[in-house]
C-alpha cells in the first residue's frame, strides 16, 4: 500500500466537530463522564525526551487536542546518556538494540487499557506506526507521527508479531493482521529543513505503513505546532475518531 503523496496544503474543519459540539449541548455530561467518553490517544516521545517533556513541547497543540481527546504521555523504558529516555538504543553499526523490548513494554502498559489512536515523534513515531501494523492495538483507528523514519528491523519485529497473531487466531475475513494494520489511517509530518530525518525516510514510512498521508512543514526535526499543521492534525483526528460520536 502506498502513501497518498506529499502535500503541504490543509483542509478546513470538518462538519463532524460541529455535530460533536451540538450533541454535547443537547445531552450534557458530567466532567467525569465526558472524560471517560473521550477517545484516548497514547503519545510516544522521541529519543532523549520523556512523556512530560513531549507534553510540554507540543503545548499549543495539546491544549486543543485535550478538548476532545484523553492524551496519555508514556515514558520510554531506557534512560539515555543525553538525558531523558529512549525506546531502544543503537550500536556502532547503527542497528537498533533490542527494539522488541519496546513492543513488549508498550503492550504490558496497555494490558488493561484501550486506545483509539497513537501519536508519536521521531523514534516514537516509528514505533507508533510499527505498533499499528503489529496488531497490538486491536481497536486502533488512527496514527499521527512527525519526523519519524522507516527502519527495517523495527518493521520486521512488527511483521513477526502480526504473523504470530494470525497463527493464533486467523481472521474470519481472511485479512492478515499486517494488512489490517495497513488500512488504519495515518498522518505523517516531515520537516523540509530536518537534518536528522530526511523527508525521503518519512515518505518510506508512509508507504510501508499503508493508508498514509504525508504533510510537509517548513521547520526541522520537531513536532509541528504552528496553526496550519495543528489544524490539519485536528481535522484528521476528527474524521477518524469523532465520526461515530
Amino acid at each position: 500500500m502506498s502513501c497518498t503523496g506529499t502535500v503541504s496544503g490543509l483542509g478546513i474543519k470538518t462538519l463532524l466537530l460541529t455535530v460533536f459540539l451540538l450533541a454535547s449541548l443537547v445531552s450534557p455530561m458530567s466532567t467525569s463522564d465526558a472524560t471517560m467518553n473521550k477517545p484516548r490517544i497514547l503519545c510516544l516521545h522521541g529519543l532523549s525526551q520523556s512523556g512530560e517533556s513531549f507534553r510540554q513541547k507540543i503545548g499549543g497543540a495539546r491544549r486543543k487536542l485535550t478538548r476532545f481527546y484523553d492524551l496519555d504521555f508514556l515514558d520510554a523504558p531506557i534512560p539515555v546518556e543525553e538525558g531523558g529516555f529512549g525506546w531502544w538504543k543503537r550500536n556502532e553499526q547503527g542497528q537498533h538494540i533490542q527494539p522488541k523490548a519496546a513492543f513488549d513494554y508498550v503492550q504490558n502498559y496497555i494490558r488493561d487499557k484501550e486506545f483509539d489512536a497513537l501519536l508519536g515523534f521521531s523514534q516514537g513515531g516509528l514505533l507508533a506506526t510499527a505498533l499499528a501494523l503489529s496488531g497490538d492495538f486491536p481497536k486502533l483507528r488512527a496514527v499521527v507521527t512527525a519526523g519519524a523514519p522507516h527502519v527495517d528491523d523495527t518493521f520486521e519485529i512488527a511483521r513477526q508479531r502480526a504473523l504470530k497473531k494470525d497463527e493464533q487466531s486467523p481472521a474470519a475475513d481472511g485479512q492478515t493482521t499486517w494488512e489490517s494494520g495497513q488500512t488504519i489511517p495515518k498522518l505523517h509530518f516531515a520537516g523540509e529543513t530536518d537534518t536528522i530525518i530526511a523527508v525521503e525516510r518519512v515518505e518510506k514510512l508512509c508507504e510501508v505503513g499503508g493508508n498514509g498521508k504525508l504533510l510537509l512543514h517548513e521547520k526541522g526535526h520537531l513536532f509541528p505546532t504552528k496553526a496550519d499543521s495543528v489544524n490539519a492534525m485536528i481535522d484528521f483526528l476528527e474524521e477518524h475518531l469523532l465520526k461515530e460520536a
